[in-house]
């Protein structure tokens, strides 16, 4: 088919219920699950999806023992199928909030920077203004998060911006520079030196973020740049909650952004390590999809996430 009569087919033709049922069916990767929540009949859903890949030309899914996996094209037209629903579903709540008021909902995804420090400052602040609104919270790495903010799953994403290959699709707000420390328990034998470095401390236990975080990548970066080993004797983890209790309870050396070791830094929990980290330091902030018209709860989500960010203390670090 050619692209004029494609798009004629799908401007006169193409129908929601399509939409919807190509973004169910990539999201459960089965047609019997699709149709059960789309409340369809199995035999329905298999012969539209058919008549769809059959007037595109192009497999939009292939049999595995997995289910069904999305080929290319799948990915591309259930990515675009995602999108549109994600832009009904925000135009219903402009809808709604004209008609009853602050209102809506925001879901939002979040770094290991963002999760302890901005994020709850804000989130108070606009349950204050606008009780209506729901907040949703995920929590995740970079490689998994972006790709829901792509599709429209999530409205922004805060935490550590990256240094490199930025998308064109994205936009980026930068809040504060946000530098990183190295923590340990309250009573840790380390934490009576006064001068460390990381040639001190590479056989000490660590717990360090996951390998695919921007975070781990600096650190290690930092072990080459100073000609030290990597540290063998590892844990890894971002949660938050866990990496607290096992540095509390072990010897191991925490590796945590500056604003999300504070609270438990200023209680006495733990301490900050004498040492130097060069250019382990970045930008912390919100990224939107391009071209970054948001909703208005999660517009005023935004508007809170920059009023808390210019409360946050400047870093009070002994180096």
């Amino acid at each position: 088919m050619s692209s004029a009569r494609l798009e004629r087919w799908i401007t006169r033709r193409f129908r929601l219920r399509h939409v919807e049922m190509i973004a169910e069916v990539y999201d459960c990767r089965s047609v019997l699950k699709a149709s059960r929540r789309l409340s369809l009949s199995q035999p329905t859903v298999t012969k539209a999806l058919q008549d769809i890949e059959s007037t595109l030309g192009v497999p939009l899914f292939k049999r595995s023992n997995r289910g069904l996996e999305p080929t290319p094209y799948g990915e591309i037209f259930a990515r675009h199928a995602k999108i549109v629903l994600a832009q009904l579903r925000h135009a219903a709540e402009e809808l709604e909030n004209l008609r009853a008021g602050y209102s809506g909902k925001v879901t939002v995804g979040t770094l290991l920077a963002a999760t302890a420090s901005i994020l709850p400052d804000a989130i108070a602040l606009l349950k204050k203004e606008r009780p209506g609104v729901a907040v949703s919270v995920v929590v995740g790495t970079y490689d998994i998060l972006m790709p829901s903010l792509l599709v429209g799953d999530l409205d922004m994403v805060l935490g550590r911006l990256p240094e490199q290959g930025r998308s064109r699709a994205l936009m980026y707000e930068e809040f504060y520079a946000e530098p990183v420390c190295l923590v340990v328990r309250r009573g840790h034998p380390l934490s009576r030196r006064r001068r460390l470095g990381l040639r001190d401390l590479g056989n000490e236990p660590w717990l360090l973020p996951l390998p695919e975080t921007a975070l781990r990548r600096q650190v290690e970066r930092a072990f080459l740049d100073a000609n030290v080993p990597l540290p063998r004797n590892v844990i890894e983890s971002i949660s938050i909650l866990t990496n607290r209790v096992l540095l509390r309870k072990s010897d191991c050396i925490g590796v945590m952004p500056y604003h999300v070791a504070l609270d438990d830094v200023e209680h006495g929990l733990l301490a900050i390590l004498p040492v130097k980290l060069k250019s382990i330091e970045s930008p912390v902030g919100a990224i939107l999809r391009a071209p970054g018209n948001l909703p208005p709860a999660a517009g005023a989500l935004l508007e809170c996430l920059r009023i808390a960010a210019r409360d946050v203390p400047s870093p009070r670090l002994n180096r």
